[in-house]
């Protein structure tokens, strides 16, 4: 099955924001995917506005496992990697270890893809992080996202594909997450600049507002929301 990394990483200052880019995109991510279990990776930055955390770099990895034993053997490795120094790491004050933050999820719904627009190599990602009202919602919010949320926003102009997780809890590196909430959905869009993607985002909010989006109880209003522009190509094993 599927699982994806989630790797939100600041560089030590935008003086050095040259070199650790550098460094992250052709040494450490090359030295991750030969970790047994990565297949890929792809780096992405956040548009200011849409940036709640303080982290304005992404990575997502995507890794093919067994299931969340699995997921935890290959932490396991890539961090005793990490600690014998069989990864080479970044350049002396190139990286803010003390924001990182990484998470691992697990395919949660088949990816889901538009039936306007071609799912080609996205031009970024649009994470929306969300947790039922209540318990007795979570059967409601994933039906309502399965077969109605995804569907009417890949109707939207940019929004190409989308695929949901859900969160494994295992915490590679044991900071604090960005966010309680469990479900994990990752859009894939084809917005070159963030006001293109704004302009996109009001159609969404248009379209709740008609009716013809349709929304749900079953959510908790705390949906934690970050977009990204690619800044890498895919880089496989």
């Amino acid at each position: 099955m599927k699982a994806v990394l989630i790797v939100l990483t600041n560089p030590a200052s935008t003086q050095v924001e040259a070199e650790y880019n550098d460094w992250y995109t052709n040494v450490h991510v090359p030295d991750v995917l030969d970790v047994p279990g990565y297949v890929s990776a792809v780096r992405y930055r956040a548009f200011p506005s849409w940036q709640p955390v303080p982290q304005r770099y992404l990575t997502i990895y995507d890794l093919e496992v067994r299931d969340i034993a699995h997921v935890q053997q290959i932490s396991d490795e890539h961090m005793r990697r990490i600690g014998a120094g069989e990864m080479r790491r970044s350049p002396d004050g190139a990286m803010d270890r003390a924001t990182m933050r990484a998470m691992y999820y697990l395919e949660r719904s088949p990816r889901q893809t538009s039936t306007t627009q071609p799912a080609t190599t996205p031009k970024g990602v649009f994470l929306a992080f969300a947790a039922p009202a209540s318990p007795a919602t979570e059967a409601e919010l994933n039906r309502w996202y399965d077969e109605q949320h995804v569907p009417d926003i890949l109707t939207l102009p940019g929004f190409t594909a989308a695929q949901r997780y859900v969160t494994t809890n295992v915490n590679m590196v044991g900071q604090p997450w960005v966010t309680e909430n469990a479900y994990l959905t990752v859009y894939e869009h084809q917005h070159d600049t963030e006001d293109a993607y704004n302009a996109s985002f009001g159609t969404i909010r248009e379209r709740i507002a008609a009716g013809t989006v349709v929304m749900t109880d079953s959510i908790a209003p705390n949906s934690l929301m970050a977009v990204y522009h690619r800044i890498s190509d895919r880089i496989t094993a």
